[in-house]
């Protein structure tokens, strides 16, 4: 146990690191408004000298490196206090133990790009450490201030899911802050802040899709801004809603929404009249302040209680529910013959694909139409699987609700339904893209609902490893709607999404693997034992990590994808050596919920180099 004058004294050393680092973060971003950056040339002297010149801009850069060498210390006392505590409560004494390496990542980075000249890339990492060192400072400071008292609490089912709802979109909120810094971050370090000129629209258009790439990262920027401003907002209403009786819940969202209207009005004025430079600082100021409400918030989220009233809301909007549920409704029945959770992950990897291609940014309507296409064939193919795969679906727990198995449509009605969605696809992508993109598209139709559900789900093991053929084709549909050919980079995208099916689906079958045996259907975990689904995942899992790697060394992306394609893939080895080490439900279950999200992270880190480095 630590003694109470340590704990007081480990949260005040917790605070001075939070307007430490603040103060250091704001001071870089003035020397970059004011063109300090080369202010001393050389290091660790400035012209030679242990003082600066009486320059400016020469006093400003070394006010920050002197800051830089003082927080560094601070940040080094942070962590050693923090773990002394190590055994104490995880939210007050992990988060710090991270200092060290993010600091280390600072220096590294910042020398890399700076030796490969893209000080602007250099800007944005050091930009997104600083804010994640802050993080990691800010979550202790808040859970020592405020106690857990959610634990103390006994949640209902429904209740618990709706709090984990409410909690996902408060840190989803903040991770979305983040990379709106990110983005801030990269209008201000390469000059893009005058791009656009006027409010809400761009040089005249509302929607510019072309332009160069400052006007991209400007339009990124402010795309970025107005999600968050929504997610905020939203955040306020339903806090105001049910939480309103949490002064500090509700306190720290409206500061939140409060600073983001600010920040957003003097964007909006320095795209309108060019403000000087001392606004444009406030403009990084309270971007900075954002994001630390928004860890705060997210942090509260996570340890204030839930009030009655909102368990009371929740129950009666839950037998709502259940009273709406026994009436099904025949569009939704229909619309769930597409199956638009699985198509929702198929999309994001076709949009992905049509970004990073060499032809540049692609058309809105291009977009738009490879999208209606894309979902038209992706839902074609799964009507026609529910039609064939009825007779395993009815004997399995999380598919004998489904309309055909359950009766509410025929087998006749539900092929009749894929075989039309299928053939308005084909006509769509070969109107309006290109005839090779609709023709893989109904490759990719015939592969899922013929080759994999009526031939290799039922006779083979290998069927998860074969059929990820299916699901791999959809980046080659967007890549070439944009381009009409196929090439390496598109080739190992399709392979990319191919070896990431086996590690995804089998951590599902581990679990459903009784409705597997029950239904008579051949997955790994049935044939071969848990024990050595295991180990196959954990193989696959690290091919899949290798081969998203090569997209840098093939020149297809840049250094931006390289270092978060590393991070997502450290994670997914991670999970998938848990998977293999002890194989609990509470890891098999991470992995799978972790993979859907890993593969949509990659394909938007693809765009988010391609955008950058443009």
């Amino acid at each position: 146990m630590t003694s109470p004058s340590r704990t007081a004294q480990y949260q005040r050393l917790l605070i001075a690191s939070v307007f430490a680092v603040a103060v250091l973060t704001l001071l870089g971003g003035i020397v970059r408004i004011t063109g300090s950056g080369n202010g001393c040339p050389d290091w660790p002297l400035c012209y030679g000298q242990l003082l600066p010149p009486p320059q400016p801009e020469a006093w400003i850069n070394f006010s920050h490196r002197l800051g830089s060498l003082g927080v560094s210390l601070l940040l080094m006392a942070t962590t050693i206090a923090a773990w002394l505590r190590r055994y104490s409560n995880r939210w007050t004494s992990v988060p710090p133990l991270f200092l060290p390496l993010l600091l280390l990542l600072q220096i590294l980075l910042g020398g890399v790009m700076t030796a490969l000249n893209m000080p602007a890339l250099a800007v944005v990492m050091h930009l997104g450490l600083a804010l994640l060192m802050l993080a990691a400072l800010l979550v202790p400071a808040t859970a020592l201030t405020v106690a857990d008292e959610r634990r103390e609490q006994r949640l209902g089912g429904q209740t618990a899911r709706q709090s984990r709802r409410y909690t996902a979109a408060a840190i989803g909120a903040a991770a979305a802050t983040w990379l709106m810094a990110l983005s801030g971050g990269g209008v201000a370090a390469s000059d893009a802040g005058l791009a656009c000129n006027g409010f809400p629209d761009c040089n005249g258009q509302l929607l510019p899709l072309w332009g160069g790439a400052d006007i991209a990262i400007n339009s990124l920027h402010r795309g970025a801004t107005a999600v968050v401003g929504l997610l905020i907002a939203w955040l306020f209403w339903r806090t105001w809603k049910t939480r309103r009786d949490d002064q500090l819940l509700t306190r720290t969202i409206s500061t939140a929404l409060a600073l983001t209207l600010s920040m957003a009005s003097i964007g909006a004025l320095n795209a309108l009249l060019e403000l000087p430079p001392a606004l444009r600082i406030l403009h990084q100021g309270l971007a900075l302040a954002l994001w630390s409400a928004m860890v705060v918030f997210g942090t509260l989220s996570l340890r204030r209680p839930i009030p009655a009233a909102e368990c009371s809301t929740i129950n009666a909007a839950a037998t709502k529910t259940a009273i709406a549920a026994k009436q099904p409704s025949l569009i939704a029945d229909y619309i769930s013959l597409t199956k638009p959770k699985v198509i929702s992950l198929l999309l994001v990897t076709t949009l992905a694909a049509m970004f990073i291609t060499d032809q540049g940014l692609p058309s809105l309507g291009l977009i738009a139409w490879t999208m209606i296409g894309g979902y038209l064939a992706a839902g074609g193919a799964g009507a026609i699987n529910c039609t064939f795969d009825s007779d395993i679906d009815i004997n399995m727990g999380r598919t004998s609700r489904r309309p055909v198995p359950s009766g509410r449509i025929s087998r006749r009605n539900a092929f009749l339904f894929g075989l039309a969605l299928s053939a308005i696809a084909f006509v769509v992508l070969a109107a309006f893209t290109t005839l090779l993109a609709a023709i893989l598209a109904m490759i990719g139709v015939v592969y899922y609902a013929l080759l994999y559900t009526r031939w290799l789900k039922r006779s083979t093991w290998q069927n998860i490893v074969i059929g990820g053929g299916a699901g791999a084709i959809p980046p080659l549909v967007g890549w070439t709607a944009v381009t009409g050919s196929l090439s390496l980079p598109a080739i190992l995208l399709f392979v990319i999404v191919f070896y990431w099916t086996p590690p995804h689906f089998w951590a599902l079958a581990l679990v459903k693997q009784k409705d597997y045996a029950r239904a008579g259907v051949p997955m790994l975990p049935v044939v071969a034992g848990d024990e050595e689904t295991r180990w196959q995942i954990l193989l696959y899992s690290l091919l899949l990590v290798f081969l998203s790697l090569l997209l840098t060394p093939l020149r297809a992306m840049g250094p931006i994808y390289l270092l978060l394609a590393l991070a997502l893939g450290g994670l997914f080895m991670r999970y998938a050596w848990n998977v293999w080490r002890d194989g609990s439900q509470t890891h098999i279950w991470g992995l799978y919920k972790y993979s859907l999200l890993y593969l949509a992270l990659l394909f938007v880190a693809m765009v988010i180099d391609r955008l950058v480095l443009a």
